[in-house]
């Protein structure tokens, strides 16, 4: 019967096979390289934060990690009424309008002074009460209208940053045109009121 031979391998083939094990693990390893067009993959996270950055610039859909963009002013609110004032120290101007499926309420956008953009608008009134919410890009809440309608439809109260509470400013707007969408709180047929959306159909009657 064949018996395999028992002994011990000597020092120079341990040594051999050691030499061997690192020679294959360094193959393993990723090495400093190229892609075909001359991409380094090797540089930091092996490069794949550099790879992923070029590959969408190549694309024309640069990574941004800053600030959300100005948006633009809105096709359908360009012939709003408009109204001006100031929130703070920097003038505004109001394009607004009424929500066509909710009584005593607005929609629309405005611009500041700054000229960078506009913030879409959305707000109520009630009794002579004034509230508003604005966006900076059409899905965060970013701003808070809170105020009183004078007689005149003009609008005075506080402004406050919906990421810092801290910052509360006054503001003061008013219908530019005399075309009112936020009627005045004095309701009798001489305060001057000109618009005021009509009550909705009720749901139940149809009329």
């Amino acid at each position: 019967m064949f018996r395999p031979a028992r002994f011990a391998p000597s020092r120079p083939s341990i040594v051999a096979a050691a030499t061997a094990v690192v020679a294959f693990a360094a193959l393993a390893l990723p090495t400093p390289g190229s892609a075909a067009d001359g991409t380094s993959l090797s540089s930091g996270s092996l490069g794949i934060n550099d790879a992923i950055r070029d590959g969408e610039a190549r694309r024309g859909n640069a990574l941004t990690t800053g600030p959300v963009g100005p948006l633009a002013p809105r096709p359908e609110y360009a012939k709003l009424p408009v109204y001006v004032g100031k929130v703070g120290d920097k003038s505004v101007r109001l394009r607004v309008g009424p929500k066509t499926d909710t009584r005593d309420s607005l929609q629309g956008e405005y611009s500041t002074s700054d000229g960078k953009g506009v913030r879409l608008l959305s707000g109520e009134w009630d009794n002579g009460s004034f509230l508003m919410e604005e966006s900076d890009d059409g899905t965060r809440v970013s701003g808070n209208w809170d105020g009183r309608i004078d007689e005149h439809g003009a609008v005075r109260g506080t402004w406050t940053d919906a990421f810092n509470p801290a910052i509360v400013l006054p503001f003061a707007i008013r219908p530019l045109g005399g075309y009112l969408v936020i009627p005045p709180f004095d309701m009798r047929p001489s305060s001057g009121v000109t618009y005021a959306p009509p009550p909705p159909k009720s749901s139940i009657s149809g009329y």
